[in-house]
């Protein structure tokens, strides 16, 4: 071997090896950058309901009187969805525990959901007049804009998006 096909052949291997940093370094930089606009294109509200009432106050651009009562507001929906919670998770645990054994009941099962479903909505009847409260404090386009968001169920565009 000569000293020219040394240095050829050690010249090949460099170029090899700057092609393979190139293209590693582009691979990855798709995929941050995919990441990256998955997570951020729609600015999706998130799913659980505490957050996503802090969210909506935050859409509102609420002034520091509209601040204060969402704060009340938002106080009272915690409250609320707490007691309703602590009402009706027993129920739902005993349906699905009679739903669990080998002979189950289904009158027994019916009537724990709809006892819990008529508890949830005790809750919810409570809950609009608190809600309409909050709503006499903002101009007609921040209600208009908070029933949007209030509507918006991101768990289901989520699901949609993962299915084929």
């Amino acid at each position: 071997m000569t000293v020219a096909s040394l240095a050829a052949r050690n010249n090949q291997r460099q170029h090899f090896f700057w092609l393979l940093l190139v293209v590693s370094l582009a691979i990855n930089l798709f995929f941050v950058g995919a990441f990256l606009w998955s997570r951020f294109r729609d600015n999706l509200p998130p799913i659980y309901a505490e957050e996503r009432l802090e969210w909506i106050g935050t859409q509102l651009q609420l002034d520091p009187q509209q601040k204060d009562a969402f704060v009340k507001y938002s106080g009272a929906v915690r409250a609320n969805m707490q007691a309703m919670h602590a009402a009706v998770d027993p129920l739902m645990s005993k349906a699905w525990s009679e739903v669990a054994q080998p002979n189950a009941d289904a009158a027994t099962v019916v009537q724990l959901f709809d006892e819990a479903g008529r508890t949830r909505r005790g809750f919810m009847h409570e809950l609009a007049p608190i809600t309409l409260s909050f709503l006499a404090n903002l101009s007609p386009e921040q209600r208009t804009r908070f029933v949007e968001l209030a509507r918006q169920r991101p768990w289901a565009k989520r699901h949609s998006e993962r299915s084929p």
